[in-house]
């Protein structure tokens, strides 16, 4: 009865970020095999995560402490979890050998989660499907224990045609994304609950796309238009980059549909992309590979600088702690 609900949230979040970075060593650029009990333990931390994300809401419930900071810090974790997801799956089969394959499967990826908070913010009810987060990552949690099982070489089965196993699946996954984002898009065109069916801001439903595009397109340019194969060598560091810019533009996609405000479309982690833009724009004066640690560390910079205030504006206006339960201090003080 003592353990806050987001506290809960928060260890699922860590144990998941350190299983996969285990398994990020051995397979740095999602080309190289990891040994067995590597995925294992993946699949245990993604299992784990899952798990206590999905009991915070009861022991809020249970001890009394349901409250908005909590519902926005269990969507913040999952934003920042997008992105370890996608990466077990890429050094499950070995995505890095596939052309664009990590680049496509991380995009992917964080469109399918933004577009779900989009249309909650078209709506405001965040609606699910029979296929939706809970079963994608069971299915992540299957593909991992498989490797475990049989190997990362089991992915290179030829199945059809010529077509190996991982094809296969990916190729499954890739309609069932593509059916859930026209899902979401329906939504969004025909479920605005505003004035005229705009969002429950009062603002156009089509904005959010553009928030979008900022994340999106600059990792694009930047992975097709570089001269070298640093982006490749170093594909765990480039979709972790990416990863924190999704994750803030979700985060303050949320933020718009809590507190139905205006979406801005400027935000200052943009600078990270566009810096790596820069650089090959102007013929690489700085060195890609270091350049490429500066954004990632800044961008990682900005979204806990983010996630800090605003949890704390949170606490302050509520007059509740984020991960201790007990007295709340009184606002007199």
């Amino acid at each position: 009865m003592w353990i806050a609900p987001n506290l809960i949230t928060l260890i699922g979040l860590v144990i998941n970020l350190i299983t996969v970075l285990i398994l990020s060593s051995f397979s740095y650029s999602a080309t190289e095999p990891a040994p067995s009990w590597a995925y294992l333990q993946a699949a245990l931390g993604l299992f784990f995560y899952q798990t206590l994300d999905a009991i915070d809401g009861k022991q809020a419930r249970r001890t009394g402490s349901s409250s908005p900071l909590g519902e926005l810090f269990d969507h913040g974790c999952d934003s920042m979890t997008q992105v370890f997801v996608t990466l077990n799956i890429c050094y499950a089969m070995s995505l890095g050998t596939v052309s664009f394959g990590v680049l496509i499967v991380s995009v992917i990826s964080v469109v399918m989660f933004y577009c779900a908070h989009w249309s909650t913010y078209c709506t405001g009810q965040l609606r699910f499907s029979k296929f939706d987060v809970t079963e994608a990552q069971m299915s992540v949690i299957s593909v991992l224990l498989f490797t475990a099982l049989f190997g990362n070489g089991v992915w290179e089965t030829p199945i059809i045609f010529g077509y190996t196993l991982k094809y296969f699946v990916i190729g499954s996954s890739f309609l069932v994304s593509v059916y859930q984002i026209h899902g979401y898009i329906h939504v969004i065109f025909s479920g605005g609950v505003g004035k005229n069916g705009s969002t429950i801001a009062g603002t156009s439903v089509l904005f959010p796309l553009f928030p979008l595009l900022m994340v999106v397109v600059p990792f694009i340019m930047i992975y097709t238009k570089t001269d070298s194969t640093v982006f490749d060598d170093h594909i765990t560091l480039f979709s972790l980059c990416f990863g924190a810019v999704g994750a803030k533009a979700t985060n303050r996609l949320v933020i718009a549909h809590m507190s139905k405000s205006e979406l801005r479309l400027w935000d200052w982690i943009y600078v990270g992309p566009l810096a790596l833009m820069l650089n090959q724009y102007y013929n690489y004066v700085f060195d890609e590979y270091l350049l490429l640690w500066i954004a990632t560390v800044y961008c990682y910079t900005s979204l806990f600088i983010y996630c800090t205030v605003v949890c704390r504006q949170f606490c302050e206006f509520l007059n509740i702690y984020i991960f201790v339960l007990g007295p709340r201090q009184s606002k007199s003080n």
